[in-house]
Order: structure tokens, then sequence, then C-alpha cells
């Protein structure tokens, strides 16, 4: 890294509901990395080049680190947005973060509904005719392989949300080796659940809430982000209310997305990824009830 020309050189790419946020807070709490105060930025793919000087005051370039990160968890949907990184910095350490493609797009139904994207009433069933994203994002063999394209596979990391439910301190070992740091041990018993989809109550206490200022104040909303009283209160919410608890995909429905997502799972099978095999043991929903 220039230190007289400091640039964000660590990004996570995705995936949406799959622990970005697990993984962005817990290399957070590497000493050589500082990872931008608001997690989601935005910003490639959409301002990049414009605006160089906003985005950058995300970050303490002031004091030296080994990397300054973000985690926008859309990136990897476009090959675009790969392009606008590799051009910016391409020395970047890419991470994603995945998991079974039906689970992931199952906790991302039940986002959306907490977003007032969709309808409290709606059954997945009907959703999955209709949200084009909740099966396009799921779809992992057609969005990150252009990164390793673009980076080359010595700077691309690609772990599992299951493979950090079955051993953390194993994943983030892992993680700092890739990222060439000295190795530090897990700090603590971080919840995965980082970014949790609340139940029924939460989800109507968040669209009166939160979700308005989202929408109309953005710039409260990302202050709010920042808020460590926030996060505890969130939390906090959460324990009372509980978060969601997602009915069952119906058989049919199962087998279709199965056959959806067949070359999905090859593509994590080839890569090694224990993700894989969540369809193999047929976990139920509440069984992988993460971010």
């Amino acid at each position: 890294m220039d230190s007289q020309n400091p640039k964000v050189n660590l990004f996570v790419i995705g995936v949406n509901k799959a622990g970005s946020s697990w993984l962005y807070y817990l290399l957070n709490e590497h000493p050589d990395i500082f990872m931008s105060e608001v997690k989601e930025l935005y910003y490639f793919g959409s301002e990049y080049p414009e605006n160089l000087k906003k985005y950058h005051r995300n970050f303490d370039f002031s004091t030296e680190y080994k990397f300054y990160g973000e985690a926008t968890p859309t990136y990897y949907r476009d090959e675009g947005t790969a392009r606008n990184i590799h051009e910016y910095c391409p020395e970047a350490k890419i991470l994603t973060i995945v998991r079974d493609p039906i689970q992931r797009l199952h906790s991302q139904f039940y986002y959306h509904k907490q977003l007032n994207l969709v309808a409290e009433n709606k059954k997945v069933e009907e959703a999955v005719e209709v949200e084009n994203h909740l099966i396009s994002d799921s779809h992992y063999e057609k969005t990150l392989p252009v990164f390793e394209e673009i980076f080359g596979s010595e700077q691309v990391l690609l772990v599992s949300l299951e493979e950090a439910k079955a051993d953390e301190k194993k994943v983030w070992e892992e993680v700092q080796r890739f990222l060439g740091l000295q190795i530090i041990q897990f700090p603590g018993e971080r919840s995965r659940s980082e970014n949790a989809t609340g139940n029924r109550w939460f989800r109507l206490v968040y669209r009166l809430t939160i979700r308005p200022v989202k929408v109309y104040f953005p710039g409260l909303y990302k202050w709010l982000l920042q808020s460590q009283f926030m996060r505890w209160a969130k939390n906090s919410l959460l324990r009372v209310l509980g978060t969601a608890r997602k009915e069952p995909i119906s058989p049919e429905t199962r087998m279709a997305l199965e056959k959806e997502f067949e070359p999905t799972y090859n593509f994590l099978r080839e890569r090694g990824l224990t993700a894989s095999i969540a369809r193999d043991k047929s976990l139920r929903p509440e069984e992988m009830n993460t971010a």
C-alpha cells in the first residue's frame, strides 16, 4: 500500500443474508485492519469514480493499517462493479461469504418482509415467482467467477456460513492467513447473526420506525448504524421479540429450487465448500436461522 496515496484495499463483496455482517465485525477486531464505520457504502458500481474524497472520509488514513476495508454485500452482483474496484485498487483483496443457496433465499425473503418489500402475508412459494433477486442472488456461479478472473484467484477468498457455523475459529484463521496477517485469537463468542431478521412483531416495529428513517433521512440512518446504543437497542429488541421463525418451504417448491440451483451446488462443491452439503442434510429453516 502506497503510504502517500492510501486506498481501500479490502472488500467484503457479499453475499446478502450469508453472514457478511459477522465477517465485517470480525475483521474490525484485527489491529491491522480498519473497517469503515458504516458497513455498507455502495460506492462502486454506482458513484465511482465520482465523490472519491467523500468515500475516503469513511476511512482513517491518518493511521497506518495494513488493510482499509468495507463490506457491501451487493458488490458481487455485477461485473462492472468488479472492474470498478480493480481499476481503483488492482492489488485489493476480495472476501466473499456464501451460504446454501436455498437457505440464503429463504432468509432474504423474510428480510424483504422486514424492509416492506414483500407483503407480510405472502408465502415464499409466491415470492420466488416474482422476486428476481431471491433467485439471482443465490446463483453464485454466475456472479463470483468474474472476480476471480479480474483479480486472480490468489486475491479472492470464498468461505461459507456453514464452515463458520462448524468451526468459526478455523475460518477466522483461514481469513487471516489469506490476508497475510499476524494470527490473533478468535475474539470471543461473536454471534454469526449480526444482522438477524426479526419475527413478525419486530418487523412491524422496524417498518414503523427505522425503515422511514432509512428511506427519507439516509444521513441520519448512517449515523444510527454507527451508534453502539442502536446496535444494543436492536439486539435487545430481538431478544425480547425474537428472530424470524421461518415457515418450511413446501416439498414441491424445494424440489424446484434444488433443480434451479444444481449449477450453484456444483460450483460450491468444486471449491470444496461445505455450503454444498446443506441440501443433503435437509436442514430445516430454523436450523439455519442466520442473517
